[in-house]
């Protein structure tokens, strides 16, 4: 496999990973872990890239949940029925979260390890926020 490594959770019937916008590295990586759909997160302004039967695109302009009109639903029943059948989703952004506010969704989420994030932690991480895609 390529120099990528992507971490596949099982989910729903299926496998989900999670990550950046996809360069040639991960690109290779998706297709060599069998990734059977790519589901781009990116802004029209972000991101031009084509949708085709392994791909779909749902633009959000901000890091904020999308706006009532838009049909998330129809999105999530699509990766709910790829997953069902034993797929490969892979979801993508270039956004991420403030400091601030990752903090408060691990807090919210996971206590625990929000009570065991120390600094030497939060830098870790940060290290992968500001590497280039």
């Amino acid at each position: 496999m390529g120099s990528y490594r992507l971490t596949w959770r099982e989910h729903g019937g299926g496998h989900l990973a999670l990550g950046h916008r996809p360069g040639k590295k991960l690109r290779k990586a998706l297709d060599e872990t069998g990734c059977t759909l790519v589901v781009n997160l990116l802004s029209d302004k972000e991101s031009r890239a084509s949708l085709s039967s392994r791909r779909v695109r749902f633009p959000l302009s901000t890091a904020r949940p999308p706006e009532p009109e838009r049909d998330a639903e129809a999105l999530l029943r699509r990766m709910r029925a790829e997953l069902a059948g034993g797929g490969k989703v892979f979801v993508h952004c270039s956004a991420g979260l403030s400091p601030e506010e990752a903090l408060a969704a691990i807090t919210a989420l996971r206590p625990l390890t929000a009570a065991e994030l120390t600094e030497e932690r939060v830098a870790w991480g940060e290290r992968f926020a500001d590497s280039p895609a």
